[in-house]
């Protein structure tokens, strides 16, 4: 700016950046798509099939719903797995969504405990978060202490190879949010014909039914609208995984 200096097509070549901005303006001013094949082909080799795709939505209330919760803690009362048993299969989806007027949590961990037994990799798209919803469930819940902790073990980030910039698409505009990289390479799946696109949309709605605020036929749209979401969000992952697939 000081510069004068407002199109990212203007910027001088001997301009200093961080690596991941020479990425990203030379994507921009090119219309390429950076590719580190080396990186993606090592991200892809360390999965272990059976692949999970999970996916968890979460409540944030503010004032604690329930006993022994935190102003805002996290509360999941969603998620969505698909399985694929080997490479390039058909993927299994399993999903769970509380429905009662309680605390979800203590169905969740029960599910998804059962969900994820055995072997192989689980992604997820943003680690952290799934790992701390986990955590918290272990301490709250400590007869699933282990077999979240062993959860947390398996887990593999897909967020990274696109943070990391392994592979970039010009169309993320800087971005690595699922909503920015699944457009950029799958145009095709896309959340704009769904009711309920974002988790904060999601959380709201959930947070109506769980006071019981809504009408019957309002709650069932709304859990129909909510599966819709968290569905499309792991079938996001699996085509993200494809896509790197196709790049080396």
């Amino acid at each position: 700016m000081d510069q004068g200096i407002k199109e990212i097509s203007k910027i001088p070549e001997d301009f200093s950046f961080t690596d991941h901005q020479a990425i990203d303006v030379n994507a921009y001013k090119n219309m390429e798509i950076h590719v580190d094949k080396n990186a993606i082909r090592e991200f892809l080799d360390s999965l272990v099939y059976p692949l999970f795709y999970l996916d968890y939505e979460t409540i944030f209330p503010p004032v604690p719903l329930f006993d022994d919760n935190r102003p805002y803690q996290q509360i999941p009362f969603q998620f969505s797995l698909h399985i694929q048993e080997k490479p390039d299969g058909e993927s299994q989806h399993i999903d769970f969504l509380h429905t009662e007027i309680s605390d979800p949590r203590p169905h969740f961990v029960k599910q998804l405990t059962t969900s994820l037994t055995g072997n192989g990799s689980i992604l997820v798209y943003n680690k952290k978060f799934e790992a701390m919803i986990n955590s918290e469930l272990g301490s709250a819940f400590p007869q699933y202490a282990d077999a979240l902790k062993n959860i947390n073990e398996r887990m593999v980030d897909l967020l990274v190879p696109f943070r990391a910039r392994y592979l970039y698409h010009p169309f993320m505009q800087g971005s690595v949010s699922l909503k920015s990289v699944l457009p950029a390479f799958v145009p095709e799946l896309n959340y704009d014909d769904l009711e309920i696109s974002d988790g904060g949309t999601a959380s709201m709605l959930y947070m109506q039914c769980l006071k019981n605020t809504v009408p019957e036929e309002q709650k069932n749209r709304i859990y129909k609208n909510l599966r819709d979401y968290c569905r499309l969000d792991t079938l996001a992952e699996i085509k993200l995984v494809d896509v790197l697939k196709r790049f080396v």
